[in-house]
């Protein structure tokens, strides 16, 4: 390995926010990014020494008229809608021998821009009498919330590396997401929001896995992998569906200081099940193309940035399509090199 390549390495393990979520938690899934110099993939490359980063991600979405959701609300759908969501996450992490890490990831989330046909508020208006038809087709009866703010759930996660013959590495990935975040938020009109839309999802979730780090050459370091996730049911009895993530990253270290990264990142998730029910309106798969640039500061320091765009969205039931977002980080790793 060159040693531009381990100054990478040692820069950007952590930085690249390592089991990173936003609620990301409820929507079935994890940013996560380490290795050799990918962003959002997570790779097989221990910690050398302590490492903690701070990123920012941002969420945007297509969204419904008003008069679609009260379409949507005669024809029996319950459909709610957000416009944005930001997460600002704080990660921490060790090795704890040379093929073993662990890292800590606190998060605060904020969904923006709420639009609701099915709660109380809603369903009392367009339903005023109370027998289960829409005697009011009215766009004002569609519920509005301006925002859902709060810290998130705290997620762990280890990697342990059982192959390495210096070219190329692999690891297993094991983590656990404890429910440590906010689920009391409410509309503007007083009603609890839905778990889902919460920064916190009030139940305990699993990760296993396994990450890949390799040079296809001199220049070219590749990463990659493959993430399971299961939930346990949390708050108002809601389950998010149990999903999995593939990731695939491909970096290219021209000179010293900057290192452009290519990914392909694809989330296929369940449907969610609440009160013993399947959520018809939620679950799917989503692949994104995701380029990137870090910036190596130093050999302790890096930035980044990343933008995410969907090429592929088949999701069940009536939902928003992400129309794009983007990722900015810093991180620092400690040297004792």
């Amino acid at each position: 390995m060159s040693a531009v390549s381990k100054s990478v390495r040692s820069a950007l393990v952590l930085a690249l926010g390592l089991g990173a979520a936003g609620q990301a938690l409820a929507h079935g899934e994890s940013i996560r990014g380490a290795g050799a110099g990918s962003i959002n993939t997570m790779g097989a490359a221990i910690l050398e020494d302590r490492a903690f980063g701070f990123r920012w991600d941002q969420r945007n979405y297509t969204t419904f008229t008003d008069q679609q959701m009260v379409d949507f609300r005669v024809r029996g759908e319950d459909v709610h809608q957000h416009e944005r969501e930001d997460a600002y996450f704080f990660s921490f992490g060790f090795p704890v021998n040379e093929d073993l890490d662990i890292n800590f990831l606190f998060q605060y989330n904020n969904f923006q821009g709420f639009k609701d046909n099915g709660d109380a508020y809603a369903i009392n208006c367009f339903d005023p009498n109370g027998d289960g038809t829409v005697e009011n087709p009215s766009t004002s009866c569609i519920s509005p919330t301006k925002e859902s703010p709060g810290f998130g759930d705290t997620l762990v996660t280890g990697r342990y590396r059982f192959y390495n013959d210096g070219t190329h590495q692999v690891a297993s990935v094991f983590g656990l997401i404890i429910p440590t975040g906010n689920i009391r938020n409410r509309t503007d009109n007083g009603e609890l929001i839905g778990t889902h839309n919460q920064p916190g999802g009030g139940g305990t979730a699993y990760q296993m896995g396994f990450a890949y780090t390799g040079h296809l050459s001199e220049k070219i370091a590749m990463d990659a992998g493959l993430i399971w996730r299961f939930y346990e049911q949390g708050a108002k009895q809601f389950r998010p569906g149990n999903s999995y993530q593939v990731d695939l990253a491909v970096s290219y270290d021209h000179h010293g200081k900057f290192t452009p990264t290519l990914e392909l990142n694809g989330i296929f998730a369940q449907q969610d099940i609440e009160n013993d029910e399947i959520k018809k309106n939620s679950g799917g798969d989503t692949v994104y193309l995701s380029p990137g640039l870090s910036y190596h500061v130093n050999k302790n320091q890096s930035v980044y940035a990343n933008f995410w765009k969907p090429i592929y969205q088949n999701l069940d039931g009536i939902q928003n399509d992400e129309a794009w977002r983007f990722s900015i980080g810093w991180g620092y790793g400690f040297s004792s090199h």
